[in-house]
């Protein structure tokens, strides 16, 4: 049963409903029955498609005068000042009720017999997404909810009544730095895939052992099941990860990785220009070898993850290779945006330099010999100055990276950083790496560009801001040969 708050709300607003979660939320109220409207900034995301054809109404800017009083319930974020948005205010003034998007999430959630979450640092999008598609293939008809605007021709969000909810756990903080308590920590699921624990967001954890406390709540959660199933499912290679797993009872978790002391082992693993196999034992008996449509190491072992789960729900092997098989990817994750001759235009949301160094090793296991230009945009102030040596480190792994101007969070002020994208070029030449350039501009890079891509290169587009809105600026100056 939903919470009354919602189950008796009929007109719902969401302040920053352009998110990639905000948006998807707004189309799963409308299939409740809601009556849903939101506002947002005016500039072009991916998520307009998504509103517009669900004929979801959104407001420029964010004015008082929307928060009208027939409004039941208004939904907030992190983004657009939290609380302090004047929207949100308003509303409270108003006495219309406020809740944050984790609540919202859980209360719509809560109504779902199994409550299956992804959590990690890097992956989750990719394994949730998964995740979301193989029930589908299996025709549970799931209810999801995934940060991405959509994956393998499914929208990101969906909801209709039935067995399975599957959600992306987000480890950032409701609302910082007013509530920097982790999302995940308001959600609670029986089910939970983790790929792994990194120190990722500096503005919400102090540290890696900060981060790690809050995983730890979160797996506590479903440690008590007791259905006869597992109820949680970890990457064994990860060793973050596993240390934090030691708090748990060891028959409160299954894993999966390339290390044989996993209970789910990847071997005779193969990447492809098309497609990636692999072969899969459990506590060494055979599960026969599996096909994906995914790239690199990361995503077979994520891959791993969903398939154990799957199994685990009681669904037969034959079942599982099949509806995973055809599985193409979430919005931005390692995202084909063209093919001009025979070079290639990718887009990616990798951000921290994990994901950089995995996105890039994804692409040498891909494609062989050739060359790789990564066009890299810093998402925050804060986390390119913690991580300023990891980025400089992994973005000279790639053959050639051109770095954009830092992109900035809504929740930061670039005034009081003493960063910029120059810094990283910095550290790189000083550890002796020639092969970063740092630009003042989207067209600096073009202009660049240009006169420097050779046919056969493989382009990539990365970053957690507005970078992918180069494509069509960089489609146009391909090599047709």
């Amino acid at each position: 049963m939903l919470k009354n708050y919602i189950a008796n709300s009929k007109k719902i607003f969401f302040v920053g409903i352009k998110g990639v979660a905000m948006a998807n939320l707004a189309v799963m109220a409308k299939k409740m029955g809601k009556t849903v409207s939101g506002s947002d900034v005016g500039e072009d995301y991916s998520t307009d498609g998504i509103l517009n054809k669900n004929q979801i109404r959104w407001s420029i800017g964010f004015s008082e005068k929307e928060i009208t009083p027939d409004l039941d319930l208004l939904v907030y974020s992190a983004s657009h000042q939290g609380k302090k948005n004047p929207q949100v205010v308003s509303a409270e003034k108003q006495g219309i009720k406020t809740v944050s998007q984790a609540l919202f999430i859980n209360e719509i959630m809560s109504g779902f017999p199994d409550k299956v979450a992804v959590c990690g640092c890097h992956g989750k999008t990719t394994t949730s997404s998964l995740m979301a598609y193989a029930l589908i293939r299996l025709n549970e008809k799931p209810s999801y909810l995934v940060g991405a605007a959509s994956f393998s021709g499914y929208p990101a969000g969906d909801y209709q009544p039935g067995r399975f909810f599957v959600v992306e756990a987000d480890e950032y903080g409701v609302n910082p730095p007013l509530d920097r308590t982790p999302k995940l920590k308001l959600l609670n699921p029986n089910f939970i895939i983790c790929n792994n624990i990194d120190f990722d967001h500096p503005d919400v954890y102090a540290d890696l052992t900060e981060t790690k406390k809050a995983f730890s709540f979160f797996f506590d959660k479903v440690v008590g099941e007791k259905d006869g199933k597992n109820h949680l499912f970890f990457c064994q290679d990860d060793k973050v990860l596993m240390d934090t797993a030691k708090n748990l009872p060891r028959d409160s978790y299954l894993t999966y990785g390339l290390s044989k002391q996993a209970d789910l082992v990847i071997s005779d693993w193969s990447v492809k220009e098309t497609e990636s196999s692999f072969a899969l034992s459990f506590r060494g008996s055979s599960w026969g070898r599996f096909t994906i449509k995914l790239f690199g190491l990361k995503n077979i072992s994520n891959a791993a993850g969903v398939i154990l789960a799957l199994a685990n729900f009681g669904f037969s092997i034959d079942q599982i290779k099949r509806s995973v098989a055809y599985f193409k990817g979430a919005d931005r994750r390692f995202e084909l945006i063209a093919k001009v001759g025979d070079t290639y235009l990718f887009d990616d949301y990798a951000h921290h330099p994990h994901e950089i160094a995995t996105t890039i090793e994804a692409v040498r296991e891909r494609f062989k010999n050739r060359r790789l230009i990564v066009v890299f945009e810093p998402h925050t102030f804060s986390r390119t100055k913690a991580l300023l040596d990891d980025f400089a480190l992994n973005l000279a792994k790639a053959d050639l990276a051109l770095i954009a101007p830092i992109f900035a969070s809504a929740r930061e002020n670039p005034e009081n950083f003493d960063i910029n994208s120059e810094a990283i070029v910095a550290k790189a030449e000083k550890n002796g790496a020639k092969n970063l350039l740092a630009f003042s501009s989207y067209r600096k890079i073009i202009e660049f560009l240009s006169s420097n891509i050779q046919s056969g290169d493989v382009i990539f587009t990365m970053g957690a801001g507005h970078i992918y809105k180069m494509k069509n600026d960089i489609i146009k100056i391909l090599p047709s040969l």
